[in-house]
This record gives C-alpha cells, sequence and structure tokens, in this order.
C-alpha cells in the first residue's frame, strides 16, 4: 500500500523550472518579438484528469508556464509570445511561439 502512495504522490509533481530557463521571457505582445527570431511553435502543459483534485489552479499554470520555458531552452530561444491559453477542467495548457530576441 505504500507503494501505490508513493507512486501517486510523485505522479502530482508538476513541471519545475530548469535553471536555465530563468531568464526565458513570456510576452502576451506580439510587438514585443516582432524583430526577433522565430524558432517554432510550443506548447506548454500541466496536469490530468486525476491529479486537478490534488494540485491547485495556481500550481498548474506554474507548472505549465515552466514546461513552456523548459523546451524553449532546449530548442535555444529566450523569448516566447504566447499565444493562446487552453482553458480545460482538469489541465493548464499554453500555445506559445519561440523566439530568440537581442539581449538588451
Amino acid at each position: 500500500m505504500s507503494c501505490l502512495t508513493l507512486t501517486s504522490c510523485s505522479m502530482l509533481d508538476t513541471h519545475q523550472l530548469d535553471d536555465n530557463a530563468n531568464h526565458v521571457n513570456i510576452y502576451d505582445d506580439f510587438e514585443q518579438v516582432k524583430h526577433c527570431q522565430y524558432l517554432g511553435e510550443l506548447v506548454g502543459s500541466e496536469g490530468k484528469w486525476y491529479t486537478f483534485f490534488f494540485i491547485s489552479n495556481t500550481d498548474l499554470t506554474l507548472g505549465s508556464i515552466a514546461d513552456l520555458k523548459n523546451k524553449a531552452v532546449d530548442i535555444g530561444a529566450n523569448s516566447i509570445h504566447i499565444e493562446e491559453h487552453m482553458g480545460f477542467n482538469t489541465s493548464v495548457t499554453f500555445l506559445g511561439h519561440a523566439y530568440e530576441c537581442p539581449q538588451s
């Protein structure tokens, strides 16, 4: 029984922001990335049909953003333009576009 409990607890962990993803900026206005190099489309998501009972909306949202930022770093992006938030009852998903922007 304790093995089952430990397994179910580990399934409730949310995405954590990688240390190298701290510098990734998220924008909701295209003007902020229009002079940047487009690198690709990303989807960040957190939550499963069985986890929303145990994880707050805030933690689901932060986990989804961490997933998005981690994926951005993986393709060399430092900025994300969030296109859409897909609201589900059991999870949080963001659709975004990754960019490499000049550092100011």
